[in-house]
């Protein structure tokens, strides 16, 4: 019984260290995150009342206000240019990328200063960078969604959350490719190849109309599609990021 009991007590022990390292993990990750977060406060606050006054502007557009305002539109005619229509949704996007002003990226490349040898940060760092990202743009969406649902009538309220997901993973994926560039030391490649592939969605009429079409059931092609681009984006992220780490 006593050898039961000392074992016991050294896989309690043993249990507690790990949890203790994990907690602290946890606590220097989130100081990280708050050590990059916490500059630029002046300019984010600039482009923040800047954005602020133009997206307004959409509430008091002829634009049907049940659809998201980050979501893209089809064209009722096709005579209807199709960039003109979709000016709020590039508003958004340009909006979403320009808030963050980089810093998911800072935070994925910032130096960890509690070590004197610098080491390699691994998938686990890089994983808490894709959930950074994604909670920036649900909190970027949500915010504007709140004030849509207290806008928009009951009954379209559903149609509301779905377009408001939709453009919530479109600025995750462009999010991810202007990354790539950020690793690559090639910002501005990285941000036209971003401009170029969302102008060029919302030029395809085509495109967007295969997109939200259904695919099984109530849920959109867009579901799908939007998924499977940011796990193959981050894919694509994490070995350019292994790259960088290695040289």
């Amino acid at each position: 019984p006593m050898l039961r009991i000392l074992l016991i007590a050294r896989h309690g022990l043993c249990y507690g260290v790990q949890l203790q390292r994990s907690a602290e993990k946890l606590m220097h990750a989130i100081c990280r995150i708050g050590q990059v977060c916490g500059r630029k406060k002046g300019l984010r606050m600039l482009i923040f009342v800047i954005y602020a006054i133009f997206a307004s502007r959409f509430y008091y557009s002829a634009q049907d206000t049940g659809i998201f305002m980050g979501m893209f539109r089809i064209a009722p005619a096709m005579s209807h240019p199709d960039l003109t229509l979709n000016m709020y949704p590039l508003l958004f996007m340009v909006g979403g990328i320009a808030l963050a002003l980089e810093q998911c990226s800072e935070y994925l490349m910032i130096p960890d200063y509690l070590v004197y040898v610098r080491s390699r940060r691994g998938w686990s760092h890089f994983c808490r960078y894709c959930a950074l990202l994604l909670c920036y743009c649900a909190l970027f969406t949500g915010v504007q969604l709140i004030i849509a649902v207290m806008i928009v009538s009951r009954d379209r309220q559903e149609c509301l959350l779905m377009t408001a997901i939709c453009a919530a993973l479109t600025l995750a994926v462009l999010m991810l490719i202007a990354n790539v560039g950020y690793l690559l030391d090639c910002r501005v490649l990285g941000y036209v190849a971003v401009a170029a592939l969302y102008i060029a969605l919302l030029s395809l009429d085509g495109v967007r109309r295969w997109l939200i079409s259904s695919w099984i059931g109530v849920i959109p092609c867009w579901a799908p599609v939007l998924t499977v681009l940011f796990l193959v984006l981050a894919m694509v992220n994490l070995i350019v990021f292994e790259h960088v780490e290695m040289y």
